[in-house]
């Protein structure tokens, strides 16, 4: 049985080697975003032309080129390489990203290759960066934060909005109420898409899978919109104010037998000596059947004692001197406290009175009120260094990324799982592999039918070879 099944698959390798093309490899590492495409970065080639890394001397952490990182052979990426270290760099949106009629999507990949500790991993959607690209820090501003954060108490991808309120002109941070855990652990290529439509809805997905819903307009925190009235700032307490609803009763007094001296443990009167119980004995005793060793020196060796053990006459009550057991006073009350009851000059909790917010403003449609978008950033801390970033995609169109996600993250996070290890019996791994080595199979012939063809005829030369060679008889003694 063993034999008939390595012939088999050696038939199916045969039919790979013939055809010698596998089209989703080649898709995954050339495939490029189409539609409404604003930026995309593969991290191909010389890619490091169009980015910029931060001149401030905090970020002293390295970028590498990283080749083959994933399961993909030939698969490129930008990777933090300085476990440790604080990591910066920006490159510029020709086409700025603009918040009109089209939503704003957000997408790409992230490979822990040394999995997580305390690690950065999201993206800044930046503003116009004073002075420059070179000039980017973690005070530059930005209108869209997205992505993976993974430390300490933090396990989350965040999504942060910097808007302007546009009465007082400050900027302010708001953040999404309810976002999913981060993913990554695995060592495993994650996919992370921020989808955030002109109806102010937004949705943040991982492995193209939706995680959370919400609303620009209802789920941040704090509110886009401001409170219409707010505490008055020059409103304090009177001193007169009584603010504690509950007070000691003042005509509750302590009982007179009421004793707080009085132990909570006293010894048992009641009890009485086991007629078992030993008095002279000691609980521990000499082992009296151990023997001083042969080779014992009492010169050089001091005085032989025998080890101890549990004295037998012990067991059945005790040995010793016997002391009372104790047991819990009937009489112990503890202290006293006098019973509380409500202040009957109780005025409630106090608040300051309310006055109108300057700076309220109304706003049905935030979407297009957020600031343009010129340049995307990565400044992140990384202590396990070795995350990978890849195809990073900026779009106005939800299938433009979802369709570029089925030609690149797809592959490669198929080929992630079928390599990482898991249970089960012969006969399911035997059925995987079958299964797996039939849909390349039929993908293949789906795209290059002349070339399967030729290579199954070759791959049914070579199973009749291996048939004749395996299994004919043999020759008469």
């Amino acid at each position: 049985g063993m034999r008939w099944l390595w012939v088999f698959f050696t038939a199916i390798a045969a039919v790979a080697l013939a055809t010698d093309v596998v089209p989703e490899v080649t898709t995954a590492l050339e495939a490029t975003p189409e539609g409404s495409v604003l930026f995309f970065e593969g991290f191909r080639d010389v890619w490091t032309t169009k980015w910029t890394n931060s001149s401030d001397a905090k970020y002293d952490g390295e970028w590498h080129h990283s080749m083959d990182y994933s399961e993909v052979k030939g698969d490129a990426g930008a990777k933090m390489a300085s476990a440790g270290k604080l990591h910066a760099m920006a490159a510029h949106i020709a086409d700025h990203v603009k918040f009109e009629d089209k939503p704003v999507v957000v997408q790409y990949e992230v490979k822990a290759t040394n999995g997580l500790t305390c690690d950065g991993m999201y993206v800044k959607l930046l503003q116009d960066v004073k002075g420059g690209l070179k000039n980017f820090n973690n005070e530059a501003r930005y209108t869209i934060m997205f992505g993976p954060d993974k430390c300490s108490g933090t396990d989350k991808v965040h999504f942060i909005l910097q808007y302007q309120n546009p009465v007082s002109k400050e900027w302010e941070e708001k953040h999404a109420k309810d976002v999913p855990l981060s993913a990554g652990s695995d060592r495993q290529t994650h996919l992370y898409t921020l989808i955030l439509r002109p109806d102010g809805s937004y949705e943040i997905l991982i492995d193209t899978v939706s995680k959370a819903k919400g609303s620009i307009l209802e789920t941040m925190e704090p509110s886009i919109i401001p409170p219409k009235e707010i505490d008055d700032p020059t409103d304090s307490k009177p001193s007169s104010w009584v603010d504690e609803a509950m007070i000691n009763d003042p005509e509750a007094k302590k009982p007179d037998d009421w004793d707080e001296d009085a132990p909570e443990m006293i010894e048992d009167a009641d009890a009485v000596k086991p007629a078992a119980w030993e008095d002279d004995e000691s609980d521990m005793i000499p082992d009296p059947k151990a023997n001083k060793p042969n080779d014992w020196d009492d010169e050089e060796d001091g005085d032989w004692e025998a080890p101890v053990v549990p004295n037998p006459k012990c067991k059945a009550a005790g040995c010793g001197v016997w002391v009372r057991p104790q047991k819990r006073n009937p009489d112990y009350k503890g202290k006293w406290y006098p019973a509380r009851i409500s202040n009957p000059a109780y005025k409630g909790e106090w608040k300051p009175r309310q006055i109108p917010n300057k700076n309220f403003f109304e706003e049905s449609n935030p979407f297009k009120q957020l600031a343009p978008i010129t340049a995307v950033a990565f400044e992140v801390l990384s202590i396990s260094g070795g995350i990978v970033f890849d195809n990073l995609l900026i779009a106005n169109s939800e299938e433009a990324a979802s369709d570029f996600a089925a030609k690149t993250w797809a592959y490669r996070s198929k080929l992630e799982k079928a390599k990482a290890p898991s249970g089960g019996d012969i006969t399911s791994k035997v059925t995987s592999m079958f299964t797996r080595y039939s849909a390349l199979a039929m993908e293949l012939f789906q795209q290059h039918p002349a070339a399967v063809m030729a290579g199954s005829a070759l791959a049914i030369i070579v199973l009749l070879v291996l048939m004749f060679a395996c299994c004919r008889s043999s020759p008469p003694p």
